[in-house]
């Protein structure tokens, strides 16, 4: 009973960090794919923002980035989250009719064309009920479904394109936008080798942040990483605790083996067995807590994440990919931290002097 409390411990442990670090690496994923299935080399906001919904700067900078050599095409962009109906939250997007990131849409319906025209996601419109041709209200303003859209991500399909204009005048930010999408004239070259195109990366970004010093620019993998950097080391500083208190429960139930072994032990120790062999016996047992443990874990952390995702308030903004390399970190660390809550009461069966305790006997 003991034991198997201790490998229950473990388990709901593990699991608390399975669930939480696969909820942010699974969005930042999704986010990562958002942006390079449209294409985008870099992200501009503004500059000092961690959060990109606190990110506002002036529509004149689209114009002013197109300018810059390499610049292929420079695209605003506007975020805002709403909840469409009670507790259904949906990403909205601010995107100018025509722009390259409708690329690689299939559009069942039309396209926007109309300044209350309204392209609905499909995991958008199975959650809100919705189909094309039907009125969905907005602050206060109908919009027509003029068609459902698919994408490659499931974060795009969870949110509602608006034209980037109707959704300035809905947040009553005329002029104003989140970030802008530039991508390159070297990203689709095939004559140029990365590292080619890295340094030409690198050439824009040095001239935006030279030019313009309201402004910060990113390529997609740091943009999507920055703010999740705060968010990770939340995860692990909540991960730390879980893992002391699966440490101290794993040294109390061994030293409490090892107590009640002593005469066990004595006798090994009296007819000859080296004391790195008890060691070995010990760590071995604290190993297998932490194996049994993680395994468990790792099954309810699975079953935890997969409940959130499917939650209401965030269904489809984050989708689970299996990761094999994620949960084989996370049983060798299971692992790895019932050895090392292994080593004192290993430490304290090697101290039994085999002649007092069989002096009782």
């Amino acid at each position: 009973m003991r034991s198997g409390l201790t490998i229950l411990g473990v388990g709901i442990s593990i699991a608390a960090f399975v669930s939480l670090r696969g909820l942010t690496d699974n969005l930042e994923k999704s986010l990562q794919s958002t942006y390079k299935s449209r294409g985008s080399d870099l992200v501009v906001m503004e500059k000092s923002t961690l959060d990109l919904f606190a990110s506002s700067i002036d529509q004149s900078y689209v114009t002013s980035l197109r300018r810059i050599p390499h610049v292929k095409q420079s695209t605003p962009v506007l975020f805002y989250f709403y909840a469409v109906k009670f507790k259904q939250y949906c990403l909205l997007y601010g995107w100018e009719p025509g722009s390259y990131l409708f690329d690689g849409f299939k559009i069942a319906g039309s396209p926007l064309q109309n300044d209350h025209d309204a392209l609905v996601g499909a995991v958008a419109a199975k959650r809100l009920n919705m189909l094309q041709g039907d009125k969905i209200k907005i602050r206060g303003e109908e919009f027509r479904i003029c068609g459902i859209f698919q994408s490659i991500n499931i974060l795009e399909e969870s949110g509602i394109i608006l034209p980037l204009s109707t959704l300035q005048k809905i947040k009553n930010t005329p002029g104003k936008i989140t970030a802008i999408n530039l991508r390159l004239d070297c990203s689709d070259s095939l004559k140029m080798s990365l590292e080619q195109r890295q340094d030409i990366s690198k050439q824009v970004q040095d001239t935006i942040n030279n030019e313009f010093s309201d402004l910060e620019v990113k390529d997609v993998q740091d943009f999507v990483s920055t703010p999740f950097s705060v968010v990770f080391s939340f995860t692990w500083a909540i991960s730390m605790v879980v893992f002391i208190i699966v440490v101290m429960g794993i040294i109390n139930t061994m030293s409490t083996a090892v107590l009640e072994r002593r005469k066990e032990i004595g006798i090994l120790l009296a007819i000859g067995w080296r004391k790195y062999r008890i060691v070995t016996l010990v760590l071995l047992e604290a190993a297998m807590y932490g194996f049994f443990g993680g395994i468990i874990g790792i099954i309810l952390g699975c079953v935890m994440t997969r409940s959130l995702i499917t939650a209401p308030a965030v269904q489809g903004f984050i989708s689970m990919t299996p990761d094999s390399a994620f949960v084989i970190k996370s049983l060798l660390l299971s692992i790895f931290v019932g050895v090392l809550a292994g080593i004192y009461p290993a430490v304290k069966a090697v101290s039994i002097e085999p002649i007092e305790v069989l002096r009782y006997e």
